[in-house]
């Protein structure tokens, strides 16, 4: 059985993918977790605060899984087809952070 990479590694390829799949224009995510697999199968995955046109919506979000949203702020706008990435500020849950253009 392989292990999971470092939680870090986990956090930053879910943000990537998050952005990358899902919302183009996220400006910035939190992870409130370090996240886990939460069970037998299961993707790994974390809940994060990611930050939408100034709106902070919460999320349940992994590298290899779609988003899930809880609270109730709802769902982020949809991203016009043409939308370009904006740099995203990821905040780690070790507490660092990086900004990747």
């Amino acid at each position: 059985m392989s292990s999971d990479p470092p939680a870090k590694e986990q956090q930053r390829e879910a943000a990537l993918y998050y952005r990358d799949e899902y919302q183009p224009n996220v400006e910035k995510v939190r992870f409130t977790q370090e996240g886990d697999r939460p069970g037998f199968g299961a993707s790994w995955r974390a809940n994060a605060i990611a930050t939408v046109a100034g709106i902070e919506y919460h999320v349940i979000i992994g590298p290899e899984t779609g988003p899930a949203f809880v609270g109730d702020e709802g769902m982020p706008p949809a991203a016009p087809p043409q939308s370009a990435h904006l740099p995203l500020t990821v905040v780690y849950s070790d507490g660092t952070s990086e900004v990747i253009e």
